[in-house]
């Protein structure tokens, strides 16, 4: 890996961690649209927010770019395998951001929502969800500690 890209993904990873660490101070609601998902993370620590700004926008890039993450995950190597058929709307709020991730795709569609069930995962119960797997489309989800 180039040390830029090195870089990013140091500094994403560091990101992802902390919000990780601070998971209590996150709300979050997600609504099935047409397509896929609408999802509103929040919080109201300023610390949060500016690591929801910092990596939600990350995500996407990487997802545009192809630029993996979460190798060992077979959901996230399927989502990135089928990167360009999602699209994702970020819109970056005083309080968090909102997410419109959607697909033409049927399967895709079902993907991103088990996505939505992982980042919900990492929301209630922070690093103890993410050392695991995320769980496939229609595989059971436990999000409660």
């Amino acid at each position: 890996m180039n040390p830029e890209l090195q870089r990013r993904h140091q500094h994403d990873q560091s990101v992802f961690h902390r919000l990780l660490e601070r998971h209590d101070a996150i709300q979050r609601t997600v609504t099935h649209i047409d397509g896929g998902l609408r999802s509103v993370t929040t919080s109201r620590d300023p610390e949060v927010v500016r690591l929801l700004h910092d990596h939600v926008p990350a995500m996407h890039r990487r997802l545009q770019e192809g630029f993996r993450l979460r190798r060992w995950d077979p959901l996230y190597v399927a989502i990135f395998d089928q990167r360009h058929r999602v699209s994702m709307d970020i819109e970056l709020r005083a309080d968090g951001v909102v997410v419109e991730e959607t697909s033409d795709d049927a399967e895709v569609v079902e993907l991103i929502r088990a996505h939505g069930r992982a980042v919900d995962g990492f929301v209630a119960r922070g690093q103890a969800a993410a050392v695991r797997p995320s769980p496939m489309p229609g595989e059971a989800t436990e999000i409660s500690s």
